[in-house]
C-alpha cells in the first residue's frame, strides 16, 4: 500500500511536469499550488502541530509567538545558565563489596563532610565536594575504612584550570548540543577564563504532567484552574486520565497549591504529579558530561539482568561522527556511527570477538550513565556501523547529539540559573509585524493601482508567498529574531520585483501586437533570465553571510541571511508558478480580449495608423 501511494505521488508530479498541452499544465499546476497553500494554511492555523506515524515519521512544531512561531531571546526571553569549569578535587573509591551511593553519602555526612557521590559501576564511585583539601580527604578516607572494611582504592584526582583552547572546545560542544540544526539562535559565550553563559530562547516556564487514578473531564479540570487563578499557556489531554499543562515558571508554593487543589476539588486520587521546567530540559540537553566510553559487557544471562563491564580503551575521542538516519531496512530510525583509525581498529577487534554471542554487549556509557547497550550482529571491519532498535526520530537525534559531542574537555558545574526577559519585548514584535503588514499592504495597493488586473495577480501571489514563508519558518523550525523579520520584509520587495519584470516584458509584447496569452508567455521567457540571475546572486550573498556569521559568531547576520534565503526561494516559486499560472488562467477565461485591464497605459499597437483630412 505504501509503495503504491509513493508511486502514485511521483506519477502525479511527472504528470504535472510533462503535460500534453499548456492548458493541461496550467490546470495541474493550479492543483499543486492549492495543495501547497492548503498545507501552509493548515500548519499556521494551529498553534501546535503534532504528526506521529509510529516507526516512520514524527513531527512536533509550535511556539509561543503569533501563528505558533518560535521567538528568539530578543522577542520572547528565555533561560539563563552560567557554567563554571569545575577544578575541584575529586576522589575515586573502589570497594570490594556491593554498596550504593546513598550508603557512602550517609557515611560522609556522619563525618560532617557534605559530598556528592555518583556510581561508575563495578563498585566504583566518584566523590565530589566543594572542599576536599588534604586534611578533609584524610578524614574521609579514614572514616570510609572504618565504616566499610572492603575499601580497596582511595584515589584523589586533581583537575588543573582550563586552558583557552579547552574552553573553546567546551563552547563548541555546548553550541552543537543546544543548536544542532543551527536555527535555535541561542547566546553562548565565555566570560572570563573559566565561565560560560548560555541563554536559550523559550527555555522558561513549567510543564506539569498529571495522571489521575480515574477519568477526569477537561471542563472540570479547567474550572479548578480558574478557581485558583492559575494562568496557563496550554492544556493537552493524552487520554481521560493523563494531562499535560504548560504554564509560566511556578514557585514551589504554587506547585503545592495546584497539587492540593486538584486532589481536593476533583475528588480523584492523583497517581502522578511531575513538574519539569523549561530550564531543566535545557540543562539535561547541555549535560555535564565528563567522559564518553565504549566498554565490553559480559552478561550473566541472555536477558543481561546482571553483567560486568570491561574497559577496552575506546572513548569519545575515537568517535568521528554520529548521525540520526533512516534504518537501512527502510522502517524506523537508527544511529550511524563512524570511528577514526584508532577507534576502528579497537572496534573491529571487539566486534570480531563478540559478534553473534548472546551474552556479549557493547556498553556505551556517558559520564558513568548507560546510554545504549547494543549487541554486535556482525564483524565490523571499517569502523562504520548502525545502532538499531525501536527508536523514534527524536530519540535517535538526542542520542546522536550526545554521542557526537563525545566528551567535554573540562568538567562543568552550574553556578547560576534564571529566566531572562525579552531584550526588545512584545511591543517590538507587535511593531515589527505591523510594519511588515503595512509594507505588504502598500506594495499590494501600488501593484493593483498601476498594473490593474496584473497587479491583482501580483497581490494574490504575495499573499501566497507570505503564507508559504511563514509556514516554512514554523515547520523547519526557525527561531525568529528581529533580524529574521528584517530579512523577511526585504524579501517581500524582491518577490514584487520578479512580478514587475514579468509585467513590463509582457507590456512590450502587447505593444507589438501579440495576444495577451502570447504576451504573457513570451514576456515571462524574456524576464526569467533577469529573475534567475538576480535571485541566484542574492542566494550566493546569503550563503556568504551565513558562512561568515557562523564563524564570527554573528547571530544577527546569520538570522538575516537565513530568512532572506528562504524568502528568495519562495519568491522564485511564486513568480515562476503562481503568478504565471494565474495570468494564463485569466487569459483563458475571456479576459484576454480586455488588454487595457492588464496595462497601466493606453497602448498603441505597432502598425496602427490614424488617417485624417481637412
Amino acid at each position: 500500500m505504501l509503495g503504491r501511494w509513493i508511486g502514485g505521488f511521483f506519477g502525479s508530479i511527472l504528470w504535472m511536469l510533462f503535460p500534453s498541452s499548456s492548458r493541461e499544465r496550467s490546470i495541474r499546476l493550479s492543483f499543486l499550488v492549492l495543495l501547497i497553500l492548503t498545507v501552509s494554511v493548515a500548519s499556521l492555523a494551529f498553534r501546535e502541530v503534532s504528526i506521529n506515524i509510529p516507526s516512520f515519521f514524527q513531527l512536533e512544531r509550535g511556539g509561543s509567538g503569533p501563528l505558533g512561531l518560535k521567538l528568539g531571546l530578543d522577542l520572547r526571553g528565555g533561560g539563563h545558565l552560567v557554567y563554571q569549569a569545575d577544578t575541584a578535587t575529586r576522589v575515586e573509591v573502589v570497594f570490594g563489596e556491593t554498596l550504593t551511593a546513598k550508603q557512602i553519602t550517609d557515611a560522609a555526612n556522619e563525618l560532617k563532610i557534605p559530598v556528592s557521590v555518583k556510581s561508575k559501576g563495578n563498585n566504583v564511585f566518584r566523590i565530589t565536594s566543594d572542599n576536599l583539601d588534604a586534611e578533609t580527604r584524610d578524614r574521609l578516607e579514614k572514616g570510609l575504612k572504618e565504616k566499610f572494611d572492603s575499601l580497596e582504592t582511595f584515589l584523589a584526582i586533581e583537575t588543573p584550570p582550563p586552558t583557552p583552547e579547552q574552553m573553546e572546545g567546551v563552547l563548541d560542544i555546548i553550541n552543537r548540543r543546544v543548536n544542532a540544526f543551527g536555527t535555535e539562535e541561542p547566546i553562548i559565550q565565555t566570560i572570563g577564563d573559566d565561565r560560560i553563559i548560555v541563554q536559550l530562547p523559550g527555555a522558561t516556564g513549567s510543564i506539569i504532567r498529571i495522571t489521575f487514578s480515574e477519568p477526569v473531564e477537561m471542563e472540570d479540570l479547567l474550572s479548578v484552574l480558574a478557581r485558583i487563578e492559575m494562568p496557563f499557556n496550554s492544556l493537552n489531554q493524552d487520554d481521560n486520565r493523563r494531562f499535560k499543562l504548560k504554564t509560566n515558571t511556578l514557585s514551589s508554593a504554587r506547585k503545592t497549591e495546584l497539587h492540593q487543589a486538584l486532589g481536593d476539588q476533583l475528588g480523584v486520587k492523583i497517581d502522578s504529579f511531575q513538574v519539569v521546567s523549561g530550564i531543566d530540559e535545557a540543562k539535561a540537553l547541555i549535560g555535564q558530561t565528563a567522559l564518553l566510553e565504549f566498554k565490553e559487557r559480559t552478561c550473566a544471562d541472555r536477558f543481561c539482568l546482571s553483567y560486568e563491564d570491561a574497559d577496552i580503551g575506546l572513548t569519545g575521542d575515537d568517535l568521528d561522527r554520529a548521525d540520526p538516519v533512516m534504518d537501512s531496512s527502510g522502517v524506523g530510525w537508527s544511529i550511524s556511527i563512524q570511528f577514526n583509525d584508532r577507534g576502528s581498529d579497537i572496534f573491529s577487534e571487539l566486534t570480531r570477538r563478540i559478534a553473534g554471542v548472546e551474552t556479549k554487549r557493547i556498553a556505551i556509557i556517558l559520564d558513568g550513565e548507560e546510554l545504549l547497550a547494543p549487541v554486535a550482529r556482525a564483524w565490523i571491519r571499517d569502523g562504520r556501523s548502525e545502532i538499531t532498535g525501536n527508536f523514534t526520530r527524536e530519540e535517535v537525534r538526542t542520542r546522536a547529539i550526545q554521542l557526537e559531542s563525545g566528551r567535554l574537555p573540562v568538567p562543568l558545574k552550574i553556578i547560576q540559573e534564571s529566566d531572562v526577559d525579552a531584550l526588545l519585548g512584545s511591543a517590538s514584535l507587535e511593531k515589527s509585524l505591523i510594519a511588515g503588514m503595512i509594507g505588504l499592504g502598500l506594495v499590494m495597493v501600488f501593484m493593483v493601482a498601476y498594473y490593474r488586473m496584473a497587479g491583482v495577480v501580483a497581490a494574490v501571489s504575495l499573499v501566497v508567498y507570505s503564507l508559504i514563508v511563514l509556514a516554512l519558518f514554523k515547520m523547519i523550525p526557525i527561531t525568529l529574531t528581529l533580524s529574521h523579520i528584517g530579512g523577511f520584509i526585504l524579501s517581500i520587495g524582491m518577490a514584487v520585483d520578479a512580478n514587475v519584470l514579468i509585467f513590463e516584458r509582457m507590456k512590450e509584447e502587447v505593444r507589438i501586437g501579440r495576444t495577451l496569452a502570447s504576451s504573457m508567455e513570451v514576456g515571462f521567457n524574456r524576464a526569467w533570465p533577469a529573475i534567475r540571475d538576480g535571485n541566484v546572486s542574492t542566494l550566493i550573498t546569503c550563503i556568504v553571510l551565513i558562512w561568515f556569521g557562523d564563524r564570527l559568531g554573528g547571530g544577527l547576520i546569520t538570522g538575516f541571511a537565513i530568512s532572506l534565503m528562504i524568502g528568495v526561494l519562495a519568491s522564485m516559486f511564486t513568480a515562476v508558478v503562481v503568478s504565471r499560472n494565474l495570468l494564463q488562467l485569466l487569459a483563458w477565461i475571456g479576459l484576454g480580449r480586455r488588454i487595457n485591464l492588464f496595462t497601466p497605459e493606453r497602448l498603441r499597437r505597432t502598425g496602427d495608423a490614424s488617417v485624417g483630412g481637412s
